[in-house]
Formats: structure tokens, sequence, C-alpha cells
């Protein structure tokens, strides 16, 4: 029992010491960022509604009003009696995260979803223009706890969930005990090739009866892999791919060039967002554009 109570005040220091740390990190890049565009003034309106927002504001992922209406603390977080996951009401239907996770990190990870799927935000899969229909297959790549999955789960026709992590794993099969009979989950990364861990796209669809006409592709700086396993998918038409292109830095100008080389009509989402996961080798401009809507039709 004290190793036990010990333990848990030693996680706690740890993750107070982490958290002071990184927000001292956070700070010295937003003056870094402010010191720049003010000796290099641009006239980028996105950059430049960036900037003035962030000389307001602490450094945060997203630069716009719509993510102050969202509060982690306003976040209730329940635990299943009968399977003992932590889990929150996303607009009634049980959303669940991993056992490991504690409530705080439940309530910072959903909130974060909320903002990211805002119709404002620049990360929002999804707007009037584009969008889940009524019947469609939608293959969620990297879902982790496929928040978007669930929010259309009753539109959908079928669903494949693709995801390597087996904490998450189990979490899915809770979200989505309710629709088992048109979910699938695929325990593996999403890549270029077929191995015990990984699966190619064009290999693993080509002899399903349903077909997704919308992927929506976000794996951690991987996406390029995801394309280049998909290369007969994409010649199809009635295709929607939402991609992220934040995680390194050229990804938006190679994506948006593949996608125009590849004959898909594509935008961007409005916006801009600042990549955390590099704050240590952050470099000018340090906006990113943030995601693709790309379709054939």
């Amino acid at each position: 029992m004290a190793n036990k109570l010990a333990g848990k005040i030693l996680y706690k220091i740890n993750s107070t010491i982490k958290s002071w740390r990184f927000s001292r990190k956070q700070e010295s890049l937003r003056k870094r960022i402010l010191d720049y565009y003010h000796k290099n003034p641009t006239q980028d309106v996105e950059i430049k509604q960036s900037v003035d927002y962030l000389s307001k504001h602490s450094l945060s992922n997203f630069y716009g009003n719509f993510q102050e209406k969202y509060d982690y603390k306003d976040i209730e977080v329940h635990i299943d009696k009968e399977n003992g996951l932590p889990y929150v009401l996303a607009e009634g239907k049980k959303l669940y995260f991993k056992r490991s996770q504690n409530k705080r990190t439940v309530q910072l990870m959903f909130n974060g979803l909320r903002i990211e799927q805002d119709k404002e935000a620049p990360h929002c899969y999804t707007d009037d223009n584009f969008r889940i229909e009524t019947n469609d297959v939608l293959a969620d790549i990297g879902c982790a706890e496929a928040y978007f999955s669930l929010l259309n789960i009753e539109k959908l026709k079928k669903l494949y969930l693709f995801e390597q992590d087996k904490e998450w794993i189990e979490a899915l099969e809770a979200t989505f005990h309710p629709w088992k009979n048109k979910v699938e989950i695929i325990q593996k990364y999403v890549s270029n090739k077929n191995s015990n861990t990984e699966v190619q796209l064009d290999d693993f669809f080509r002899d399903k009866s349903s077909l997704p006409n919308f992927y929506k592709i976000d794996v951690e700086g991987a996406e390029k892999s995801v394309l280049d396993g998909m290369k007969e998918i994409l010649k199809t038409k009635s295709l929607k791919v939402a991609l992220c292109t934040y995680h390194h830095a050229e990804d938006f100008v190679q994506f948006s060039q593949f996608f125009k080389e590849n004959g898909f009509e594509h935008r961007a989402n409005p916006g801009l967002m600042i990549y955390q996961n590099n704050i240590d080798i952050m470099q000018p401009p340090f906006f990113r554009k943030c995601l693709i809507k790309a379709e054939r039709r």
C-alpha cells in the first residue's frame, strides 16, 4: 500500500516537473515567434491573424477565438462498471479511452478532440461541402479513439478502423460494440507494404465488397507511405480524402502537388496551426497548414 502511494506521489511530481518545463519551452517559442514577425512583417493574411492572436494569448496548437468556448474542466469522465474503461459522452454516445489514462488525461484529450473538430478549426475533417453522406463507407486511418468515426457512425454503411495500439483496440471495441455488425477494426499500421504489423490499402481492399469512398488519414507523419500504398484506390471516382499536412514542414506543398498531379480537386482548410511536437526545432515561418480536402468526382 505504501509503495503504491509513493508511486502515485512520484508520478505526480514528475508530471508537474515535465509540465513546467514544457510551459517554459512554449513561452520561449512564443516570444521567438512574435520577435521574428516584428522584425520580418508578413503580407500573408492567415499568418497576420495568427500572430495577432498569439500576441494576446499563450502558445497553443490553433489560433482563433473558436477554441475558447471549450474547457476541459467541463468534461465529465465516467468509468464503465462492466469493463472498467473510462469514457465520455459524445453527442449521447459513449467514447471510450485507454484503461491506463486517468481522468485529467481523458479530459484534456477529449477537449482537444472537440477543438480539432470544431467547424472553424483548421483540423476539422469535414465542412458543408465535404462531409460524410448517408451510406458512405469510411476508412479511418490512424483512428486512435475514433472520435470522428463515432460522430458519423449512424450515417455510415460500413466503417474500417485502422489502429495499431493494443490499448486503443480495447477502447475501440467498447465504443463501437453497438454497431459491431458494420465496423471492422484492423490492428496494423497503414503503410506501402504488407507485414505482420503493416498493411497496404490497395491489397487490403482488393477483395472487399464494401469499398471506402471517404478516407481520413492522420498518421503522425507517415501520410506519404499511406498514399504510396493506395495508388490503385486513388484512381477510382467518387472519392474523398481528408489528409493531415502538419507533421512535416514540407507536407502541405508536397501533398498539394501530389493531388494536383493525380487529378483531384483539392483545397486547404482555412487557418494555421503550430505542431508543438517539434517545439525544440521549430523554424520560421513556424505556422503550418493543417489539412487538405481532396476529391475526385
